[in-house]
């Protein structure tokens, strides 16, 4: 099994506890909150994964709608949401069939989901067009799409991670017409043995290395937000 779904399959509370740390400045809540159109009322969330995003917005005043493919990541995204008292709805889905009627939504988010797309499959645009025609359907006119995705971590520069990635950053502005921000996510933590600790199950030994030889309880992290309104 990929190395990522297996984590999304079975670490769930791991993966949760490590994304809490990151962010620190809070760079992508505020980015996401400019973002907003100044009359959303429903959100959709595609990927929430433990609940990133929903944690961020405001789910007392806001209808936000979590979807996921992994059972074991909306389990943890309702234990974060019973914890915080949020009031977010989940289900379970496949973001190139979302089980939504059109025209519906005010706002549409994607998180570090769209890129496993590069990795998993060799016909990548095909399947991602499939994806990024479904968040049009079910966006309302005048609705923002907003795209998160990695620009490496363990570095102060953001640069996609792999070839196929900065393939696929320019197939958002290019083909799709998103506007790209790129922002610092970077992770906060009590000390290097933490940071380590918390870190390598998710992105390996030579992260986990860098982190001990620059003795990094603060590990940096760069992140692209693409975005467009329909």
């Amino acid at each position: 099994m990929d190395h990522f779904k297996y984590i999304y399959h079975t670490r769930a509370a791991d993966y949760h506890r490590m994304i809490e740390h990151e962010d620190v400045d809070s760079n992508l809540s505020a980015c996401i909150k400019a973002l907003l159109p100044a009359d959303v009322s429903r959100v959709l969330d595609l990927g929430s994964g433990t609940g990133r995003i929903p944690l961020i917005l405001d789910s007392n005043k806001l209808e936000v709608l979590g979807l996921d493919l992994y059972w074991s990541m909306l389990q943890e995204n309702r234990n974060q949401r019973n914890l915080c008292g949020g009031f977010w709805e989940l289900a379970q889905g496949d973001s190139r069939s979302l089980p939504i009627r059109g025209e519906y939504f005010d706002v549409v988010t994607a998180g570090w989901v769209l890129g496993h797309s590069c990795a998993w499959h060799n016909d990548w645009p095909d399947q991602l067009q499939i994806v990024l025609d479904e968040m049009h359907r079910v966006a309302r006119e005048g609705a923002v799409l907003i795209i998160m995705e990695t620009l490496t971590t363990g570095s102060e520069f953001p640069e996609p991670p792999t070839d196929d990635l900065a393939k696929c950053y320019r197939w958002f502005e290019n083909t799709w017409g998103f506007s790209k921000e790129e922002i610092r996510t970077d992770y906060s933590f009590h000390n290097v043995e933490e940071a380590t600790g918390k870190m390598a199950f998710f992105f390996g030994e030579e992260l986990a290395s860098m982190i001990i030889s620059r003795q990094w309880s603060r590990v940096p992290e760069c992140t692209g937000v693409w975005s467009k309104v329909v």
